[in-house]
C-alpha cells in the first residue's frame, strides 16, 4: 500500500495525508506465510522487535507516522471524515507525542519534557518576535524556505510537512536518509567508537556518534550551525525556534515492535538557561510497500508569506472573528 507524501513551498501549503490501516492491518502486510518478515526491518506481528545478528534491535527500514503526525493535515474526524483544516487544532494529543500525564511526578521531575525551550530573556524577546510573523505555520523567515537541511532535532520529528526517514543499519555505521521538501539529506551515527573531531567545521546537521544504552541507541550530536530552527512549522512547538553554534543534541531511539520513539535532550549554553528535554515522538514502520521518495527543493519568492489582518476577509483564514 503506497502513501504519497506531497509537499511544497506555497505561499498556503496544502496537502492531504492519506491515512490507512491499524497495526493489524500493517503486521498482516508485514509478514509472509511463512511467519518471516517480509520487508527490511519489519516485524513479523507488529509486536516483536526484530533484531541484528548482534543482538541489538533492528532499526533498519522506511519509518514514517502514518497514525496521526503532529498536525492535523488529512486527520480524520469521530465520524471518519478528513479533517481540511490547516490552522486547527487536532482534537486530543496526537498519538506520536507522549507527554507525561497530569499529577506524574515524571511531570514535576527537574528534566521533565516541555513543549518549548526555556530561553533567556534577551532571546525570548527574539523568539516572541518571530512567532507574531506566523501566518498559520509559515513564516518567511523560516529558514526551510531557503531550502536548507532542517538541521537537529527538526529533521528527526514530525513538526511539519515532512518525517519520513530510511535506516540503514550496520554495527559500524547506521545511515539516516531523510525524505524531506528541502531535498534529499542524509545523516551518519558512527557507531565504532570515535569521538567527534577536534578541528569540526559547523554544519546543518552536524557530527553525530552513537552506541547502545540496552535497546536504545543514543546519539551525540556536535556540530551544529546557528543557521537552523529547532522546530518550525504545522504541529512543532510554538516557540522551538532559534538556537546558537554552541548547540549540543542528545538523541535516543528506542525501537518496540513497529513502533520507534524518539527522545531528545537539547543544550544550548548561549540561548536556554536549561536543556530542553523535547516531549518524545513516536513514529512507525512503514512496512514492505512503501519507500523512501526523491524529493527536490525549489525555494520560492518568501515575499508573499504574509500575515493577513481580520481585515483581510479573503485571505486570513485563520483569524478569529472578534465577538461583538
Amino acid at each position: 500500500m503506497m502513501r504519497a507524501r506531497l509537499m511544497n513551498y506555497s505561499v498556503v501549503v496544502l496537502a492531504l495525508a492519506a491515512v490507512v490501516g491499524v497495526v493489524s492491518t500493517r503486521a498482516a502486510q508485514n509478514a509472509t506465510p511463512n511467519g518471516k518478515p517480509s520487508c527490511i526491518g519489519c516485524s513479523v506481528d507488529a509486536k516483536t522487535t526484530p533484531r541484528t545478528p548482534d543482538g541489538h534491535p533492528d532499526l533498519s527500514g522506511f519509518w514514517d507516522d502514518q497514525e496521526g503526525g503532529g498536525n492535523n493535515l488529512g486527520a480524520r474526524v469521530d465520524g471518519g471524515s478528513v479533517l481540511f483544516d490547516l490552522g486547527g487544532k487536532p482534537s486530543g494529543a496526537a498519538p506520536n507525542r507522549v507527554r507525561p500525564a497530569a499529577g506524574d511526578p515524571a511531570a514535576a521531575a527537574p528534566n521533565a519534557p516541555t513543549l518549548n525551550p526555556s530561553y533567556k530573556p534577551e532571546y525570548m524577546a527574539k523568539v516572541k518576535a518571530i512567532a507574531d510573523t506566523l501566518y498559520g505555520p509559515s513564516t518567511a523567515l523560516d529558514p526551510q524556505y531557503d531550502c536548507t537541511p532542517l538541521g537537529v532535532p527538526r529533521s528527526m520529528f514530525r513538526g511539519g510537512l515532512y518525517g519520513a526517514f530510511q535506516i540503514v543499519q550496520t554495527p559500524q555505521l547506521i545511515a539516516i536518509l531523510l525524505e524531506a521538501s528541502q531535498g534529499m539529506n542524509y545523516r551518519l551515527i558512527y557507531m565504532d567508537g570515535r569521538g567527534h573531531p577536534q578541528d569540526l567545521d559547523t554544519s546543518y546537521l552536524g557530527d553525530s556518534i552513537g552506541h547502545w544504552e540496552g535497546d536504545t541507541l543514543v546519539v551525540d550530536v556536535t556540530g551544529l550551525n546557528e543557521e537552523t530552527w529547532l522546530g518550525g512549522g504545522q504541529g512543532a512547538p510554538p516557540l522551538a525556534l532559534l538556537h546558537s553554534d554552541k548547540e549540543h543534541v542528545v538523541e535516543r531511539y528506542t525501537r518496540n515492535g513497529d513502533m520507534l520513539t524518539y527522545e531528545a535532550t537539547v543544550e544550548d549554553p548561549v540561548m536556554f538557561t536549561k536543556p530542553w528535554v523535547m516531549i518524545p515522538r513516536r513514529t512507525h514502520h512503514a512496512g514492505a510497500e512503501d519507500h523512501l521518495l526523491e524529493m527536490t527543493c525549489v525555494p520560492n519568492d518568501k515575499s508573499h508569506i504574509i500575515k493577513p489582518s481580520d481585515a483581510d476577509r479573503y485571505t486570513c483564514n485563520y483569524c478569529i472573528p472578534e465577538k461583538k
